[in-house]
């Protein structure tokens, strides 16, 4: 089916029918042409996907009132630690071996407790992958739906920049130890994103919440706004994290 079509289709149902309709979880690159079709049918357009900072998410179009949850249903994953540590990889390779498609669960990121991961499925899919998930690599596991949400906190080091202004290349270049230029360089190439989508504008505008992910540098998440320094610049506080 082409996605961009489907798209148009539900957000036309949800501006004529006054009934919230959903998508399937969509690449990052794909939210862009979900906010021009909710635009061109005259509804509202606002992305799920499960929990703070996830990156493949749900399209919702509606009307009057956002809805305030999306038909995706968080399964938690399990195994025993003592015997074996599966990796992101691991975890993506033995669920796409069930022959699914992609597009019907969204991210895969590891609970805070040792042991265990969330996976965030499409409603329709749920019981599918409780029923089909058992075992990653040589591992075995548990999938049943998760009661709560409790993502293992990322690692990385929160630090203090200062900048000429809240825009793209200034604050790559200070939080990756950057020259102004080298920082335009990833931009223009099409290396660094804003909030999962490719951005190559230089000058784009940044505000607080944004989170930026430079290839080979890791990301950047601007956590508050701190007003001026005494020399006129902007003071930023960002969480980096990976490489």
């Amino acid at each position: 089916m082409d996605i961009l079509r489907h798209m148009h289709e539900l957000a036309l149902r949800a501006a004529y029918t006054g009934t919230p309709r959903w998508t399937r979880f969509l690449e990052p690159s794909q939210e862009r042409d979900a906010l021009s079709c909710a635009r061109e049918a005259g509804c509202r357009m606002d992305l799920y996907g499960g929990y703070d900072d996830a990156e493949r998410r749900m399209a919702g179009f509606w009307t009057d009132e956002k809805p305030a949850e999306a038909p995706i249903a968080p399964l938690l994953i399990t195994w025993n630690e003592k015997f074996a540590s599966p990796g992101h990889r691991d975890l993506l390779g033995s669920v796409m071996a069930l022959g699914i498609e992609r597009d019907t669960f969204g991210d895969i990121v590891f609970g805070r407790q040792p042991g265990t991961a969330y996976l965030f499925s499409t409603e329709e899919m749920a019981d599918y992958f409780i029923g089909n998930l058992e075992r990653v690599g040589r591992t075995a596991v548990k999938v049943v739906r998760a009661d709560r949400v409790e993502p293992a906190e990322p690692e990385g080091v929160t630090i203090r920049l200062t900048v000429s202004q809240l825009r793209l290349d200034a604050i790559v270049a200070a939080g990756c130890r950057l020259s102004r230029s080298e920082a335009q360089k990833l931009i223009v190439q099409g290396l660094v994103k804003v909030n999962h989508i490719e951005e190559t504008r230089t000058d784009a505008k940044l505000t607080e919440g944004d989170l930026l992910s430079i290839r080979g540098h890791g990301r950047l998440r601007i956590q508050a706004l701190q007003g001026e320094t005494r020399r006129g610049r902007l003071a930023v506080t960002v969480f980096k994290s990976g490489k």
